[in-house]
């Protein structure tokens, strides 16, 4: 048996190391990346030792803003423990055992027991620029949970798939015809063949193929012209062409390196025939070569991600409010520059993954005034309320 005094120490190493990684975190990259760099450098942390210290620390962020500064960072460590873990926790056992013997209440009753030293409704710092179409309490409240994990299955690979994840003992949940979700970072790789088979995909993300379902094309039209204009990793691109029954489709981004990588993930999902081009419409009017007419314009633009921010919570301290507005202006922009490419009777599928009205709504109504579109849809697909991101989306018609 550990004496005492050693396992105190033991529990206040594990204090002292996610307080010096939190201490030198640069706010310029995602924590995630942060971390795995630290690890890297620091081969003395075992596996048991990095999931401590991630947890310690992504703990410590889900807190946002809800606890008292002048709490001191042992006793927040503590506080994001009991309030975001869900079974019981050695770390807690030692220093606080009382909460661990409650660790399996609900986020609102452990919230109760401690509202003294933490309030919920400071956690998010932004609430005068959230959608009045967010419901806050939850919103805030899904913070102190880790998101699932979500797998889209590609058209005729279902059962595959399922046969896979059944044999090699993987436990998941069917939330749709297409979708299952794991509730924790599964690695799937050496199980199925990931976007051939399967798209790792948010559900709310795959979601907005019921927006593609409003499109209402001439069944005579030989090909559908798509341009899916900051495609990114290219996600929305393949659920299109896992939609539409002949495509042409064109992808473009500002940086190379992401369509180097989409080039790769393409590949691997058996799509050959597309258009690829760097190009930053944030800044310019679309190259000569994309000044096509597009049925459908899919502009998944850059934004502030704050529907997303239960999967990087180090937003709730480090996100300045000031990038809102410039997150904005940016999306303007790029609608500014890219929305006369449509054809005539053309869609525009505009979307975020933000909780903020500037973003949203009040984007969707200059694409409105300024170029007289008609609004066909337009939601907040919550995941807020199902551990997944909370996307914004509207189709409008040229």
């Amino acid at each position: 048996m550990i004496p005492l005094n050693a396992k105190e120490n033991h529990f206040q190493r594990y204090i002292q190391y996610a307080s010096f990684i939190l201490s030198h975190y640069n706010v310029n990259e995602p924590f995630h990346l942060y971390l795995k760099r630290y690890f890297s450098k620091n081969k003395k942390h075992g596996s048991r030792d990095r999931k401590l210290i991630t947890s310690l620390c992504y703990n410590y962020f889900r807190l946002g803003c809800g606890v008292s500064t002048e709490t001191d960072k042992q006793q927040k460590f503590l506080l994001g423990n009991f309030l975001c873990e869900r079974t019981s926790s050695a770390f807690l056992a030692f220093l606080k055992p009382g909460w661990n013997d409650l660790i399996s209440l609900s986020p609102e009753e452990k919230i109760e027991l401690i509202k003294n030293e933490f309030d919920p409704t400071k956690m998010f710092s932004f609430l005068d620029e959230l959608s009045a179409e967010i419901g806050q309490e939850k919103f805030n409240l899904s913070f102190l949970i880790q998101p699932k994990l979500f797998i889209r299955f590609r058209p005729g690979h279902r059962e595959t798939v399922i046969k896979k994840l059944q044999s090699s003992g993987f436990l998941f949940e069917e939330i749709s015809e297409n979708c299952i979700a794991f509730s924790i970072n599964e690695k799937l790789d050496d199980i199925i063949n990931i976007n051939k088979e399967a798209v790792i995909q948010d559900y709310n993300s795959q979601k907005v193929a019921d927006f593609f379902k409003l499109l209402a094309i001439d069944s005579q039209q030989p090909v559908i012209n798509i341009w899916d204009c900051c495609a990114a990793s290219g996600g929305k691109s393949i659920l299109a062409y896992d939609t539409f029954e002949n495509i042409k489709l064109t992808v473009s981004d500002k940086r190379k390196s992401i369509l180097t990588n989409l080039a790769k993930r393409f590949e691997q999902a058996g799509i050959k025939n597309y258009y690829s081009v760097v190009t930053d419409l944030s800044v310019s009017s679309a190259p000569m070569e994309l000044q096509s007419q597009y049925d459908l314009l899919i502009a998944d633009v850059p934004c502030s991600g704050s529907g997303t921010w239960s999967r990087t919570p180090e937003q709730l301290s480090f996100f300045k409010k000031s990038e809102i507005d410039r997150y904005a202006f940016l999306q303007k922009k790029i609608i500014e520059n890219t929305v006369m490419n449509l054809k005539p009777g053309g869609y525009y599928l505009y979307i975020t993954c933000s909780v903020f009205a500037k973003e949203n709504e009040q984007n969707v109504a200059f694409m409105q005034e300024k170029f007289s579109l008609n609004l066909l849809k337009m939601e907040y697909l919550k995941g807020y309320e199902m551990q997944a991101n909370t996307l914004f989306a509207a189709l409008l018609k040229r």
